[in-house]
């Protein structure tokens, strides 16, 4: 046991993003999707989105990621003390892929945790990550966030409105219990979950339940479903935060939600009665990075400089299971 850092508090304090070089505009994808370039784009604001070469792993991703945001929090391979890593595309089924990332950067024999709350994995990581630097378990928590999507998708018109989404990516954040200028406190997180619409969302095979029937290996959605959902769960879920946190939407500088779809981020702004200047969105030319994606928009804000002291930061996301919720940070 390490002890309790500086009364609990605990800070996100570096971060980085790795992307695939392969870029992948609209047009390619659509002769094979049946969708116009323009559909694509009115529907989901993607422009491009970015796919791994062949060869390259969610692992790989994960730990270019990781190694940029200990970089940028000054933090050597020695004094992660814990890992966390949140993807649905792993290396294998089995082992998890913290092992791998932990074993390409070179740390000890310190816990690696696989989570697998698909586009909630940040605010999981961060929660998680919280507690146990809050509880004295660890000091310097390392959240990863990766993605290799591509691999998984039906690319054929019966799956188009689905498959044009997505992307590939990772991105890492850095919690420690010790302040610094510049930092990002976390101040809260909420979540949530509903088991009854777990097959809403998601890809059936491999499993016990489904077997692997000719469409269990390929993602599906109830889009109708999931639109009406998220839009409801993630406002709901800011206004508690807000509510317990005695804050109006005034104090609230920045929107970086899960990278789903720009016009449910849109929606949820005039929502919440956020401006349009708020939002924080890389989804054009990133697409859906999944678990990455929070953690690729909070990286692109924060390299930005446009973060000023005591600026707070509301992170919703909407993930399948149905899992929800939102984080609030704020700016040392």
């Amino acid at each position: 046991m390490y002890g309790l850092q500086d009364g609990s508090r605990v800070y996100v304090v570096g971060s980085g993003s790795k992307l695939p070089a392969r870029q992948v505009g609209n047009a390619e994808l659509s002769p094979r999707l049946g969708l116009s370039p323009e559909q694509i784009e009115k529907s989901s604001g993607i422009r491009s989105r970015r796919w791994a070469a062949e060869g390259e792993t969610t692992s790989g991703l994960g730990a270019a990621a990781l190694e940029l945001a200990m970089l940028d929090a000054g933090v050597g391979a020695n004094q992660v003390d814990y890992l966390i890593f949140g993807t649905m595309t792993p290396d294998v089924q089995i082992p998890g892929t913290a092992p791998a990332v932990q074993n390409l950067l070179g740390f000890g024999a310190i816990p690696c945790l696989d989570i697998r709350a698909a586009c909630c994995n940040a605010l999981y990581g961060l929660q998680v990550g919280r507690a146990l630097i809050g509880s004295g378990v660890a000091r310097c928590v390392a959240l990863c966030l990766a993605e290799v999507q591509s691999a998984w998708l039906n690319m054929a018109p019966e799956d188009g409105t689905l498959s044009m989404l997505f992307g590939d990516g990772a991105s890492a954040l850095i919690l420690s219990g010790e302040p610094r200028p510049g930092a990002l406190e976390v101040l809260d997180v909420v979540l949530a979950t509903d088991g009854q619409y777990a097959d809403d969302l998601g890809v059936r095979a491999p499993g016990t339940l489904f077997g692997s029937g000719p469409g269990d290996r390929w993602p599906r959605m109830n889009g109708r479903t999931i639109i009406l959902h998220a839009s409801r769960r993630m406002t709901a879920a800011c206004q508690e935060l807000l509510a317990r946190n005695r804050l109006e939407p005034s104090d609230i500088h920045w929107l970086v939600p899960h990278q789903a779809n720009l016009n449910l981020m849109k929606g949820l702004a005039r929502a919440l009665g956020l401006s349009a200047d708020s939002l924080v969105s890389i989804i054009e030319t990133t697409g859906n990075t999944s678990s990455a994606s929070m953690g690729l928009a909070l990286d692109h804000l924060r390299r930005s400089g446009r973060l000023r002291a005591g600026q707070r930061v509301l992170l919703p996301a909407f993930a399948a299971g149905f899992t929800w919720g939102a984080g609030l940070l704020t700016v040392e």
